[in-house]
């Protein structure tokens, strides 16, 4: 058995989260705008910057988990290391981001860099944070548990957010005389937020992970100690069929979350033709996922975390489908979408639990304990998501002849449908497809998990005699 939760874990394990949610909410919802309504570059460049960024993020993705499962821990551990030595060159290099410094060029490759090497390394403690659920839980309801702890604080960071992103962005620049830094000082003060948490999160889980002396020194341990070769790594992706059907179904539920967010927009202008109600909508949703994430614990302990998890991706794909035909009176909608936000609350926990009992089968087959490789690759499903929705929306707004600029007014029933179906319906189907996926392929259950790890703390225990 490993040390037992504390009360401090308990409660805070998650607050970093809180503060890695609000640096990258900057991104999420300021980074396109300033670099068109502020910095002020040209379109093409603007498209160029998108695409670099978005292609070598996506290109890493798979690399940030390697360089912790593959390399001698440091020396406050394998994965707590990482979450006191990298978030201060994180604060540094975010900023960098919001910048206009020099010509055009000059300022796109400054904005590139700071975007990609900033990425690098927090999505490194990123890695390091997420894969403490399996270093500390003991069984799979402690590690829902730790889920929902930590999903619950990163919804909460979209309450905060809705209020003090982009008005305190606009403020900073009308003190400071200067619009482009008042965003700069946006991006450094949100990063600092994930560094107070994650140095907070640091200090709570102190003695639950061995130190790098002591990994590099034992033989074995709570957690296998030495490092994982890279053909261990292809090995725990290519012959390990939970592992291939929860990134194919978590990709599913990633583009349901992203189209969402950027089909928003285009409801409140052209349905709901209310722009007003877009933060009514932005704070009652991040609340409901905030209440999701809550009860998502106790979900995953009542009807284990993959029920959990099926639960929630058919009751996603159930209220979305069902808000498509009620999406023409925003009271309607407002009330069926509160369904379909807290379901999305509720997976943000489970799935990342779900990725946690992959680790246990890939130890019981391998021998070898790839946490932080295996726990970085959701960032696969994350990017490859991020980058597929963008051809989504132009599609199907196209199809019925969206044209930029248009006066809302005079929007037709066809472009009104087409903005429901990008908006709802369709992330419907693909919160659906995923359901199917992890009802079908995921076939890790809470009993052959028990039996599991069973059997890799008899070898432990065998090779310790």
């Amino acid at each position: 058995m490993k040390k037992p939760l504390n009360k401090a874990v308990r409660t805070f394990y998650g607050v970093g989260d809180l503060g890695f949610s609000l640096m990258t909410s900057v991104e999420l919802f300021c980074f396109v705008f300033f670099l068109t309504n502020v910095a002020k570059f040209s379109l093409p460049m603007v498209a160029l910057i998108g695409s670099v960024t978005s292609i070598v993020d996506a290109c890493l993705s798979p690399v940030y988990g390697a360089i912790i499962s593959g390399t001698k821990a440091l020396k406050w551990g394998r994965n707590r290391s990482w979450m006191l030595i990298a978030p201060p060159a994180v604060v540094v290099l975010f900023m960098f981001q919001f910048t206009k410094i020099g010509p055009e060029p000059v300022a796109a490759a400054i904005v590139c860099a700071g975007f990609i090497l900033s990425h690098i390394i927090w999505n490194i403690a990123w890695v390091g944070n997420v894969s403490l659920i399996s270093v500390m839980a003991n069984n799979p309801e402690e590690r829902s548990f730790l889920a929902s702890r930590r999903a619950s604080w990163t919804a909460l960071s979209g309450v905060f957010f809705s209020y003090i992103g982009m008005p305190l962005a606009l403020l900073l620049g009308r003190s400071t005389g200067n619009e482009v830094l008042g965003f700069t000082l946006l991006a450094g003060i949100m990063a600092f937020l994930m560094m107070l948490g994650y140095w907070i999160v640091f200090k709570i889980t102190e003695g639950y992970e061995e130190t790098g002396k002591e990994a590099n020194n034992a033989a074995v341990g709570p957690q296998k100690s030495e490092k994982v070769p890279v053909s261990v790594m292809v090995k725990s992706v290519f012959q390990n069929p939970p592992l291939l059907m929860l990134l194919l179904g978590d990709f599913f539920r990633y583009m349901v979350n992203f189209i969402m967010t950027a089909a928003a927009a285009y409801y409140f202008t052209y349905v709901a033709q209310d722009m007003s109600l877009m933060p009514i909508y932005l704070l009652v949703g991040a609340i409901a996922q905030v209440v999701g994430a809550y009860v998502s614990g106790a979900m995953a302990k009542a009807l284990t975390t993959r029920n959990a998890a099926i639960v929630g991706l058919f009751g996603l794909a159930g209220s979305l489908i069902a808000c498509k035909f009620v999406a023409m009176n925003v009271t309607m909608f407002f009330i069926v979408v509160v369904f379909a936000r807290a379901f999305l609350g509720v997976l943000t926990a489970v799935m990342v639990s779900l990725y946690s009992d992959v680790v246990v089968y890939n130890e019981w087959k391998t021998g070898k304990n790839a946490t932080a490789f295996i726990m970085g690759l959701m960032n696969l499903s994350l990017k490859t998501a991020i980058i597929s929705r963008g051809t989504i929306i132009p599609f199907v707004l196209a199809a019925a002849g969206f044209v930029a600029g248009a006066d809302p007014a005079t929007a037709s029933v066809e472009l009104k449908t087409a903005v429901i179906n990008v908006f709802l319906f369709i992330p419907g189907i693909f919160a659906l497809v995923s359901a199917f996926i992890i009802t079908f392929g995921y076939r890790l259950t809470r009993e052959k998990l028990a039996t599991y790890q069973a059997e890799i703390d008899a070898r432990k225990a065998q090779a310790v005699q």
